[in-house]
């Protein structure tokens, strides 16, 4: 009988290590079922924007944001209102670069790029967005990529996650409406666009 009893204990503690495995497994379902904006809601306060056009949501999308315009590299997403779209970079030491360009879409609350056939390089790029506001601001309009930067995003939010937020996020710093799509396509290329750039890096 003491035989018996002594086996039984021994049993207990698998029992207790299984119990927790279930639970950091049910854990990890609970994580992996979150889409990118209940991932971003956990940790600020913000709302998706509803159902816009593409001339709604046209404009210069930029980081850094207004709150950190000094910054010494920065990029800008231009999103035309015929659904196309220019991405380039920018340095203090390195010219401005057309990176990618293509079309774009929103899908399911997603804004989605696409490149054209002229780019025959990786330009290394989020593809999808959450398209999203803070609460406290109600009409300004953030861009916050689904891989890189929202990962980066919740590695780094635990003590302000609203400066963070606007540390990795694209802001609307204006609108761009039908008229200027094509002065400011042109004035784009015609300065920006360095396809040897890429080339050149490749090697």
């Amino acid at each position: 009988m003491l035989r018996i009893v002594q086996n039984a204990n021994r049993r207990k503690p698998w029992k207790k290590v299984a119990g927790v495995i279930a639970v950091i497994f049910l854990f990890q379902l609970g994580v992996a079922a979150q889409g990118p904006l209940e991932r971003l809601q956990s940790k600020v306060e913000v709302a998706a924007i509803g159902e816009m056009t593409p001339a709604q949501l046209a404009g210069k999308y930029s980081n850094p944001t207004k709150r950190f315009q000094f910054g010494l590299t920065g990029n800008d997403l231009y999103l035309f209102a015929d659904g196309t779209y220019i991405y380039d970079e920018w340095g203090d030491v390195e010219p401005r670069v057309i990176r990618d360009k293509g079309t774009w879409r929103v899908a399911d609350a997603f804004l989605n790029l696409k490149s054209d056939s002229k780019i025959t390089w990786d330009p290394d790029v989020e593809r999808k967005y959450i398209v999203v506001h803070r609460l406290s601001r109600p009409n300004e309009i953030l861009l916050v990529g689904t891989s890189r930067n929202l990962s980066h995003f919740e590695e780094n939010s635990k003590n302000d996650p609203e400066t963070e937020l606007m540390i990795i996020c694209k802001e609307r710093l204006r609108t761009i409406t039908g008229k200027q799509t094509i002065k400011i396509k042109e004035q784009l290329m015609r300065e920006s666009w360095r396809p040897e750039y890429f080339r050149k890096a490749s090697r």
